[in-house]
């Protein structure tokens, strides 16, 4: 299994351009993935630089319906006529962010939902052998106040979003387990809760972001959500890769609580998945 930082909002070097947003290169179960594909056509270079060729891409999955994960999908569409693409059908609905008071929209582009390059994926779907997607998370364990600012318009009504749109990829190869999520919007703690529920054994690695930072306000969640955060992770017994809309203070502040169990991805790294069979030993 490999997992590398294609764009996130911060980069290990200047070699790697960096935005805000997530595009994750995953190889797995004799696919070449791509989670998610970040907010624009920058993914395309940082590929190019790390010696990927778009053109092998297979698999393509993304997680919500939010322009900083799926601004990129017109760039790929263009590079990649392959691929599968794997994505809930309601990420096409226009979804916005308020920012005081004035709705912004941070939508995916709708006229692509009838290129017939999608997939419209199920509360549960296999993609393939050790390659299930989970969406429909339902608990709401330690909410984070940044969803109160997301709505989508639906029936010509501006409502909550209930982030139904979103999903995460679960990997089991060679005994190993990990699972990747974008925003976590339905809270990282219960999506790891559905995911271990489906695989019906606990999981190694999680990798992701956890939405305790809202860039257009420039706020994180309490100090009080991010510990019972932290304190909730570190009874699963996985290992931890943030990124993205963690924000770096959160990250630092979760960081004292879990210590090597929780790191950081920027654009440029890669996960070295063999440590997990030592995180099976020692946890």
């Amino acid at each position: 299994m490999i997992i590398k930082a294609i764009v996130e909002n911060t980069t290990i070097s200047d070699e790697y351009k960096s935005k805000h947003g997530l595009c994750l290169y995953v190889e797995a179960q004799g696919h070449k993935m791509l989670f998610d594909v970040g907010p624009n056509a920058l993914f395309l270079k940082n590929l190019e630089k790390m010696g990927i060729d778009v053109e092998e891409i297979d698999t393509v999955v993304i997680s919500h319906g939010h322009a900083d994960h799926g601004g990129g999908l017109e760039a790929f569409l263009e590079k990649n006529t392959r691929a599968r693409i794997y994505i809930r059908k309601s990420a096409f609905q226009p979804h916005f962010i308020k920012v005081a008071k004035i709705p912004l929209r941070v939508s995916l582009d709708p006229k692509l939902i009838n290129t017939g390059r999608f997939i419209f994926t199920k509360d549960v779907d296999m993609i393939d052998n050790g390659l299930v997607l989970i969406s429909g998370v339902r608990g709401r364990n330690f909410p984070s106040v940044a969803n109160t600012k997301l709505y989508v318009r639906k029936h010509k009504q501006m409502m909550n979003d209930d982030f139904m749109h979103e999903q995460s990829l679960l990997i089991t190869e060679n005994e190993r387990t990990a699972l990747i999520s974008g925003c976590s919007h339905a809270g990282i703690v219960n999506i790891q809760k559905k995911a271990e529920h489906v695989h019906g054994d606990r999981i190694d690695l999680v990798v992701g972001g956890f939405h305790l930072y809202n860039p257009p306000t420039g706020k994180y969640e309490s100090d009080e959500l991010i510990d019972g955060v932290a304190s909730a992770l570190m009874e699963y017994g996985s290992a931890y890769y943030t990124c993205h809309c963690t924000g770096e203070k959160a990250y630092d502040r979760m960081k004292e609580t879990m210590g090597d169990r929780l790191n950081y991805l920027a654009t440029g790294d890669m996960i070295d998945t063999k440590k997990l069979a030592a995180w099976k030993e020692r946890i």
